[in-house]
């Protein structure tokens, strides 16, 4: 009985630290405090006295030591870097796959001329994943042990793979966070080259001209910005839920083991405790699905979103996922969202430009159209045609007039300047529209009678 309390306890502490290294992909602290948080995290449930975080230059062929602790390595070797050679981690980037070795491993590696002679301590055990986003190697993560008494097993090995997916993500993260930096600072540098230089109006035209198509795709990554800020926030709840039920149940057994220890338990406290143990499973099965499907929406709609590629989707299915991955901002509106579409209506497309349209005519009708009403409505239709479909978008808002029609889907033109807007987003879906799907766009719109648009998208069969 002892050895099933046990069990079930290290199985709520290698839960614990998951759900706590899951957490670290929204942290906002820096790669450092990252790391060292990962292997606090990992002590807990793997014996760690070891570890290194390198990253890799595929274009350099340089590993980086991005952290490293040693027992036997006291040199301080963070920032240090080394060309990709015949070494153990190497070895691993060059295999792209996980890796569980011991002494007798590492020395057969040796032997068949797979790695070098190693320098310094031989590993008792030795583990070694890499960090990968989409086959693409951006670091790998080692612990290794130098004592018999302490020896990893394909478990820790699957825990470390967990871990170095996690990983991934954060650093992918950081680099578009410091794209996102980079292409600021050098947009504003711009800017204040032109007032420094006080160039003539027809240059100065000429200059927002070259610089119109990256403030578009600004425009798109904003929009995916939201989308991960929104996802992050709504994920939370569920995932506190499980939290609260799982440290609920921790104590329900920690007092039913106290009473067992002190043959004060009864049947009845048995009958109690399997009560709360059910309560708590159902408690946590329904919140991880509910954040499983948010965040699996949001991995198809992100992922599109910073993509180009055509596939093939369930048209109504992907609207609905469009629509979930924007709950943030839609349960906040009192606004009724319906769609007319055919349930198994299948289309060659790209859906990274369908959701960038439905997410920018959705915000505009909430933001300029509907913020007047108390409850308005918005419908989305979709009809199947010989060669294209046709996807008619319309809400009951306040409208344009034919001024504000004819200037609708120009660059920097909006009806909310001076209040956050843009001018960009109908410019992009009419790019979207036009550009990347081969598409035609039309808007019918009066004053006080909402606004319609209907896009005509060819197919391609598969």
């Amino acid at each position: 009985m002892n050895l099933h309390k046990n069990s079930n306890k290290t199985n709520l502490n290698v839960i614990s630290a998951l759900l706590k290294i899951s957490s670290l992909v929204l942290s906002k602290l820096t790669l450092i405090q990252i790391y060292k948080n990962i292997h606090e995290i990992i002590s807990e449930i793997i014996y760690i006295k070891n570890i290194g975080i390198f990253l890799y230059d595929p274009i350099e062929e340089l590993i980086i030591f991005d952290y490293f602790v040693d027992e036997k390595d006291t040199e301080d070797s963070i920032g240090k870097t080394m060309p990709i050679g015949e070494g153990i981690s190497s070895y691993v980037i060059r295999k792209n796959k996980p890796c569980l070795l011991t002494a007798e491993d590492i020395k057969a590696l040796e032997k068949q001329g797979e790695i070098s002679k190693l320098v310094g301590s031989l590993s008792t055990s030795w583990m070694g994943v890499p960090i990968t986003n989409n086959e693409e190697i951006m670091g790998i993560i080692i612990i290794q042990s130098y004592s018999s008494d302490n020896m990893y097993d394909e478990h820790d090995l699957q825990l470390l793979s967990f871990v170095a997916s996690n990983l991934a993500i954060v650093l992918q993260q950081r680099k578009f966070i410091n794209k996102e930096i980079a292409d600021k600072e050098s947009l504003e540098s711009g800017l204040n080259l032109i007032k420094e230089q006080n160039l003539a109006l027809e240059n100065m035209m000429n200059t927002l001209k070259e610089t119109q198509d990256e403030l578009v795709q600004k425009e798109k990554m904003a929009s995916l910005g939201n989308l991960v800020a929104g996802i992050a926030h709504e994920i939370n709840t569920p995932i506190g839920i499980c939290v609260t039920a799982i440290t609920n149940l921790h104590y329900q057994y920690k007092s039913l083991k106290n009473k067992i220890t002190n043959n004060t338990a009864s049947d009845k406290h048995l009958d109690y405790f399997f009560e709360d143990v059910d309560e708590a499973c159902t408690i946590i099965e329904s919140n991880t699905l509910r954040a499983a499907t948010l965040i699996n929406s949001f991995k198809e709609i992100a992922v599109d979103q910073s993509s180009e590629a055509a596939r093939e989707i369930n048209m109504k299915e992907y609207i609905e996922e469009i629509l979930l991955s924007m709950r943030p901002i839609l349960k906040k509106s009192p606004h009724e969202i319906l769609i007319d579409c055919p349930d198994n209506l299948m289309v060659e497309t790209i859906p990274g430009a369908i959701s960038q349209i439905l997410n920018n005519m959705i915000n505009n009708s909430i933001i300029h159209g509907l913020n007047h009403m108390e409850k308005g409505y918005i419908k989305i239709t979709v009809i199947k045609e010989t060669d294209n479909f046709v996807l008619c978008y319309q809400d009951n808002g306040k409208g344009l007039s034919e001024d504000q029609i004819k200037m609708l889907f120009e660059p920097f033109y909006t009806t909310k300047r001076g209040s956050g807007g843009s001018g960009l987003g109908t410019h992009v879906i009419y790019n979207l529209v036009t550009s990347t799907l081969h598409g035609k766009i039309t808007v019918q719109s009066e004053a006080n009678e909402g606004l319609r648009y209907d896009i005509s998208i060819p197919i391609s069969h598969l």
